[in-house]
């Protein structure tokens, strides 16, 4: 909480934040970093990850199909289900999943997060672009770090200590700068129809709630597994999706209304929901 307002303070009186450059710098350096750290030194079992994975995929998929037939019910543009099924599950899942869990909990979040990246980065911004590129999905960094990182933990490779370090330090990075820009992100936000955004960011918040507490009890998932499904499908709307609206000519009013008042929200409501799961 307190990283974030250093950012909302940061956009009202500090120098230009760029957020885009930060940004490229998680998504392409610091992200992968962290991810290939947590899953070739994670003590949480291969098995256990790949469930949690798997867990991820039908999430999106009971998410995506509920949010589409709402929309389309509500005569408004259906590819607005991928911002309301895709949460801010980096900015503020992996810090939150860690708080309450700690490095277990981060590890599934991060096999979380590895999922949703991939499936945004392909088949989320081929909805928003019109079309699909296979390309981009493979010049992804996150794509690779995830792969390395399994094969890395599956045939029991030994890392150098000082790549494993450097690695690390440029994870560390990840979660304080997460937070700031979140802050800088959200400063510069305007919910326009209030009352319309009001009206879809609670159906979106109740719809995941119904998603997360029913896929985790479909998969069977237990204790830090079951709380890190949860939390991460009922994270707030993430706030890539307003670069995104913007990069590929979308109006972002209604996108960026629905991102502000959903974090708003999450105050409120992420305490409660981490208190009844721990």
């Amino acid at each position: 909480m307190f990283l974030a307002i250093v950012g909302l303070f940061w956009h009202y009186k500090g120098p230009r934040f760029p957020v885009d450059f930060v940004t490229t710098l998680i998504l392409n350096l610091c992200m992968p970093a962290l991810l290939f750290h947590t899953l070739a030194t994670s003590t949480v079992p291969m098995g256990s990850l790949g469930r949690m994975a798997l867990a991820t995929l039908v999430v999106h998929i009971v998410f995506t199909l509920a949010a589409v037939a709402l929309l389309k019910l509500a005569g408004k543009d259906w590819r607005l289900c991928i911002a309301q099924v895709v949460g801010n599950t980096g900015n503020l899942g992996l810090p939150v999943c860690f708080l309450a869990f700690g490095d277990e909990g981060l590890a599934y979040a991060m096999a979380f997060f590895a999922v949703q990246c991939l499936l945004l980065f392909s088949l989320g911004e081929a909805v928003y672009a019109g079309s699909a590129s296979v390309s981009r999905v493979l010049r992804s960094p996150v794509l690779h770090a995830i792969w390395l990182g399994v094969l890395v933990q599956v045939l029991d490779w030994q890392v150098p200590d000082m790549a494993l370090q450097t690695l690390q330090l440029l994870g560390q990075i990840v979660i304080p700068l997460m937070l700031i820009t979140l802050g800088i992100s959200l400063a510069g936000m305007r919910a326009a129809q209030l009352p319309s955004t009001l009206l879809w960011a609670l159906i979106r918040t109740l719809l995941a709630m119904t998603v997360g507490f029913g896929v985790a009890t479909l998969m069977g998932l237990e204790g830090v597994a079951r709380g890190v499904l949860i939390i991460e499908t009922v994270v707030p709307v993430a706030v890539f999706h307003y670069l995104l609206s913007i990069k590929h000519g979308h109006d972002a009013s209604e996108v960026s209304g629905l991102i502000l008042v959903t974090h708003i929200a999450a105050i409120f409501y992420l305490p409660i929901l981490l208190g009844v799961l721990l």
